[in-house]
């Protein structure tokens, strides 16, 4: 993996080029057709001469109906050449970004859950939109204009050097300061690039989480510290975006300014040239012809150089995703759990030398079981759950399923002998068969609505408009919390798994449904392993064991009515269940 270092020493030569790199006969074309329009630019200038000196100087009248269909032509060849170099790099820069977007959506479905939690989801949104969508600008601006501008640049000068070298190379010494204030503000404009777009997955993040939190937000009348929040962010983006603005207005600027000084050099000298009679008239205005033209493109190669170092911030970020490493594949594959689980003094906190979550964890999860885990809030159980299907590792201790450490399995094989339903249902923005259909793609649908009738779901199901085809809207929210608690039971049903793990799942059930659905959670548990984690009792009171957490560790373990005696905690929890 490269680490974020590694990213910054990264030349932005070779950054470039392994952008470029899959496009790379589409480039090659547009150089072809760069090339052309630069030669073409080259004529433009080349002609001034002969044209001033035989027709206007010399009066050679007759040569002049020939000039209109020399310049329209010319013109239209350059046009054609220009047309069709840009269009190749655009389409280049629209492929850049589609699949720079596949990539990195590639890299976010398989990434460790570890680099995920340590950003937020604004975050991610805004480096897989508004990031990637500037890179388009690489190809379609910034490299086009280098292809494009630089050959121009190259012809223009030396057609201006073979008329007059002397006044030639004396309007070209201010080109240093050119190069070197475009540099250096371009340095700066980097920077900027990259403040705003971290400044945009701020705010990427505030709508996302107001969309999805306006409920709260109005039951608990947030709007005004919400909107607060938002323009304090918003603003903090405008100041960074005005101030990259303005950098890159000040190459364009600094360009034009150096640019009119070179043109007034040509202007006075070469004029005073022409007066001694040192060169022709034709001579001159060829000359000058040729500096002018130069040094439009030059304005433009500064804006692209400009553009370029923006892309190049913006890349770093992309990066960050795209160089994580993919979680870890290979080792043994498991088919069932015929024994135990082991958990063997474990410890784990979320980042790296920070408080520990769990403290010595020493726990076996016995085949065919129930287990369920209880205590107060933030005592650690989801976090010792999430152990096991290996969203997160242990710092310290070993994990085994039948005597194997997890870190030998086959993490995909591992997780196919899992099924975990959460309090925070996730559902998809697909149909109902879809999201039923997930815990075992390839499911006739017989056997999808098997499930849902286990699930205590086929009822409601049938009676929407649709059905199984029924679309659901974004997190489900156009059903009931029920309804999709029931819709997640049905997935897990029919995937089937030998573990079961339910964290807080029947939590938003109301009587009723949780009548329902716990009729349906003792056939399916029946001979099979399950891990429960609930603050009701009707869900853990029959478990095989019952493991009693506080703040990190187990304090206590056995059946219901062997707690009840002696554990404080538990007996506790206990009489709040009952109220």
């Amino acid at each position: 993996m490269k680490t974020d270092t590694n990213i910054r020493k990264e030349s932005d030569f070779r950054r470039l080029w392994r952008l470029v790199r899959p496009y790379s006969r589409r480039v090659t074309a547009a150089i072809v057709f760069s090339l052309a329009s630069s030669g073409l630019n080259g004529s433009i200038a080349w002609l001034v001469k002969p044209a001033m000196d035989y027709i206007f100087v010399e009066k050679r009248y007759e040569y002049i109906k020939f000039l209109p269909a020399t310049i329209f032509l010319l013109f239209a060849a350059r046009g054609f050449s220009n047309f069709v170099q840009a269009y190749l790099m655009r389409t280049a820069g629209f492929r850049l970004v589609c699949d720079t977007r596949e990539k990195f959506f590639s890299r976010l479905l398989n990434m460790p859950l570890e680099r995920m939690s340590s950003s937020s989801a604004g975050d991610m949104i805004s480096r897989l939109m508004n990031d990637i969508g500037l890179l388009g600008n690489v190809l379609a601006q910034s490299f086009s204009a280098f292809l494009l501008h630089i050959p121009s640049i190259v012809v223009l000068i030396s057609i201006a050097i073979y008329r007059k070298w002397d006044l030639a190379l004396l309007s070209f010494l201010l080109l240093p300061f050119i190069a070197w204030g475009t540099r250096t503000l371009s340095r700066y404009v980097k920077r900027r690039r990259k403040n705003v777009q971290h400044y945009l997955a701020m705010i990427t993040q505030r709508m996302g989480e107001t969309a999805t939190g306006l409920r709260i937000i109005k039951i608990f009348s947030m709007q005004r510290r919400k909107l607060l929040q938002f323009r304090h962010e918003n603003r903090k983006a405008y100041r960074q975006f005005a101030r990259l603005v303005r950098l890159k207005l000040g190459t364009k600027f600094l360009i034009d300014c150096l640019s009119g000084m070179a043109v007034a050099i040509v202007l006075g000298y070469g004029a005073h040239l022409v007066v001694k009679g040192s060169m022709t008239s034709g001579e001159f205005f060829s000359v000058l012809t040729a500096i002018v033209m130069a040094f439009n493109p030059l304005k433009k190669l500064g804006a692209a150089y400009s553009s370029l170092q923006e892309s190049m911030g913006v890349l770093e970020r992309i990066d960050q995703v795209l160089n994580c490493p993919d979680e870890p594949a290979g080792g043994a594959r498991i088919k069932g759990l015929k024994k135990q689980i082991d958990i063997e003094n474990v410890w784990f906190s979320y980042r790296p030398g920070g408080q520990p979550v769990l403290r010595d964890i020493n726990l076996a999860i016995r085949a065919g079981r129930v287990t369920a885990i209880v205590g107060p809030s933030g005592a650690g159980k989801s976090t010792l759950a999430d152990l096991i299907p290996r969203f997160h590792s242990p710092a310290k201790g070993k994990i085994r399923w039948d005597g194997i450490d997890l870190n030998s399995i086959d993490i995909r094989s591992l997780r196919e002998n899992i099924a975990v339903v959460t309090q925070d249902i996730i559902l998809f923005s697909d149909s109902i068969r879809e999201n039923i259909a997930a815990g075992r793609p390839g499911a006739t649908m017989e056997e999808i609505i098997h499930a849902a009738r286990q699930a205590q779901a086929h009822e409601f199901i049938q009676a929407l408009p649709n059905g199984y085809d029924t679309l659901l809207s974004e997190r489900g929210m156009n059903l009931s919390g029920g309804q999709r608690q029931r819709i997640a039971f049905a997935r897990a049903i029919l995937k089937n798994p030998p573990l079961l793990i339910l964290d807080e799942a029947t939590s938003a059930l109301d009587s009723v449904s949780e009548h329902a659905v716990q009729v349906a959670l003792e056939n399916i548990m029946k001979g099979r392993t399950t891990i429960v984690i609930a603050h009701r009792l009707s869900t853990i009171q029959n478990a095989h064991e019952i493991v009693v957490m506080d703040r990190g560790t187990i304090t206590a373990r056995g059946t219901h009515d062997e707690l009840v005696e002696k554990s404080g905690l538990y007996r506790e929890l206990y009489h709040t269940w009952q109220t």
